[in-house]
């Protein structure tokens, strides 16, 4: 990590090239499996806008695919598709009622 006080106030850059770790995977990995459990259950953003689970969930897909797709992103996009992998396992193992 390097910290830069050029410009207009202080940023960091990872000059390590790997994805950061963390627990957002196996959040995001939780928030996906009850969209993929409940499609048609309404989540509210912000506790005020009511949204359908499954646009919802297609928007945090595309936006992980962007951040992969950019490559330079604070937030490991790969990092959220591993946990939509490990939901879709799961999903998978549920309905066959394996889990």
């Amino acid at each position: 990590m390097a910290l830069s006080t050029k410009g207009q106030g202080m940023s960091e850059k990872d000059t390590s090239g790997t994805p950061g770790l963390g627990s957002s995977g196996a959040v995001n990995a939780i928030l996906m499996l009850e969209i993929l459990l409940n499609p048609g259950s309404t989540i509210y953003l912000q506790f005020i806008i009511p949204v359908r689970a499954a646009l919802v969930g297609l928007f945090i897909i595309g936006t992980d695919l962007f951040r992969v797709w950019q490559g330079n992103s604070k937030v490991s996009g790969s990092t959220h598709l591993g946990g939509l992998a490990v939901a879709a396992i799961a999903y998978g193992r549920i309905k066959k009622g394996r889990l």
